[in-house]
């Protein structure tokens, strides 16, 4: 049933974007007379227009963080599919662009901003941000500025665009003065708009009203870092092992910086929340100092990676490469307190033997469950008992389950080369695509 509901979203969810894409240029044809209809050049700039127009919003909807779209599609698959949108969508306002100079007469002084009109002006505005977000993410591919400033200046530039998009659109008359697409782009700005509204008013609201204590900060092994939390006046936020939220420290719900991190706590516990964290770059130097009863404030959970719902697999496989562990930290746990008999193998990979995350805990969540660990080390030290370097091909077929290997599913976390590497081997090696589960997430 959880299948087929999962399969049902996803439908719903296409639908409704291939209708954001059709349904404007649906209406020019239902609804419009022959003096809109006219030549190639015209109907050509208007159908780039209308296009580009829709994946604007849908580019907005996609980054909302909403719950079922990141559940059915995962993360990963939707910053792919925003990456896509954001080309192909500046590339049809070039082609937009472009046809309007060669069929409108006026043509260049159309930019001519002191005696043009509102609606160039607007799209003048719309263009030149537009430009600016290209600028940025080219930017930040060569430079790699300083992430919060860059997401910041994006955010600032893509709401630019799509306000200067839609007013271009409405103070043209030629489209919105006909009642089904002035309805039509009515409802797809107040889209938007509720949109921005939830991402950036309701959601740290509600991240303000389920907010988090610390109760401790302790180094761990692997240069880690844990950050314990509890409820603060609610009985916690459920989540599914293996869900990641994104997690704000500062005096208000609102402070703009924000990290993702896995959950490595137990999914029986929502009032406890555990984070076990890499101690890399300022923001983990900041947890380390951080004191019990600091406020917290979790946006969350979010994420496809889970146990839930496989209860008729016969065992899981999970493969971690360092930090990757944590998600699976949270499902062994998850599973000890669940008193869960089937077979489980971990094969977790690092560097050296200190950076092995939260050994201890793994050694002992082998003793509550019947789980066998492996360990792959890239550089072991002299008379290492385990695996030496990466997990390859030749790793798994030593130690995946030699029977039924297309029963089990398969939890794959890491370094992203490492998470692609494996999942072609385990697809070669019979194991089915859906048996598969991975995550990567970013800041969105």
């Amino acid at each position: 049933m959880q299948g087929t509901a999962a399969r049902m979203t996803r439908t719903t969810w296409i639908l409704g974007y291939l209708g954001i894409l059709v349904a404007p240029r649906a209406l020019v044809w239902a609804v419009t007379d022959d003096s809109l209809h006219g030549g190639a050049l015209e109907m050509s700039a208007i159908n780039t227009g209308l296009v580009a127009f829709s994946l604007l919003v849908a580019a907005f909807v996609l980054m909302a963080r909403v719950r079922s779209l990141l559940s059915c599609f995962g993360i990963e698959t939707i910053l792919r599919i925003h990456r896509v949108v954001a080309v192909a969508g500046v590339a049809l306002v070039v082609a937009h662009i472009l046809l309007v100079l060669v069929s409108d007469p006026r043509g260049l002084s159309i930019f001519d901003l002191p005696h043009t009109t509102w609606a160039a002006r607007a799209a003048v505005v719309s263009t030149l941000a537009l430009a600016a977000v290209v600028g940025l993410a080219l930017r930040r591919k060569r430079r790699q500025p300083r992430y919060e400033g860059w997401r910041l200046l994006h955010i600032a530039m893509a709401g630019t665009v799509f306000v200067g998009a839609w007013l271009h659109v409405w103070w043209l008359h030629h489209l919105a003065d006909y009642l089904a697409l002035g309805v039509w782009f009515a409802l797809m700005g107040a889209l938007v708009v509720s949109v921005a509204l939830r991402r950036w008013l309701w959601l740290p609201l509600r991240a303000r009203r389920r907010s988090y204590v610390v109760e401790g900060v302790t180094e761990v092994s692997g240069d880690a870092v844990t950050l314990d939390l509890r409820a603060n006046g609610h009985p916690g936020v459920p989540f599914r092992a293996g869900q990641f939220a994104w997690l704000k420290i500062g005096s208000s719900c609102f402070v703009f910086e924000e990290h993702p991190f896995t959950i490595a706590s137990t999914a029986t516990e929502p009032q406890r929340k555990q984070f076990t964290i890499k101690a890399l770059g300022d923001f983990s130097e900041l947890l380390r100092g951080m004191r019990p009863g600091r406020r917290v404030f979790l946006d969350g959970p979010y994420g496809q990676m889970t146990i839930d719902g496989l209860d008729a697999s016969w065992g899981f496989v999970f493969i971690a490469g360092g930090i990757g562990v944590t998600p699976m930290l949270s499902m062994l746990r998850t599973l000890a307190d669940r008193d869960d008999h089937r077979n489980h193998l971990l094969l977790l990979s690092a560097r050296t033997e200190h950076d092995i995350v939260m050994r201890q805990e793994i050694d002992r969540l082998g003793e509550r469950l019947s789980l066998q660990v492996v360990y792959a080390l890239q550089q072991p030290p002299e008379g290492w008992p385990g695996e030496s370097g990466r997990i390859d091909g030749a790793l798994l077929d030593r130690w995946l389950p030699p029977h039924g290997r297309g029963r089990f599913d398969y939890f794959l976390c890491g370094p992203p080369m490492m998470v692609v590497a494996v999942g072609e081997q385990l697809k070669e090696r019979g194991v089915p695509v859906r048996r598969i589960h991975s995550e990567r997430f970013e800041v969105v």
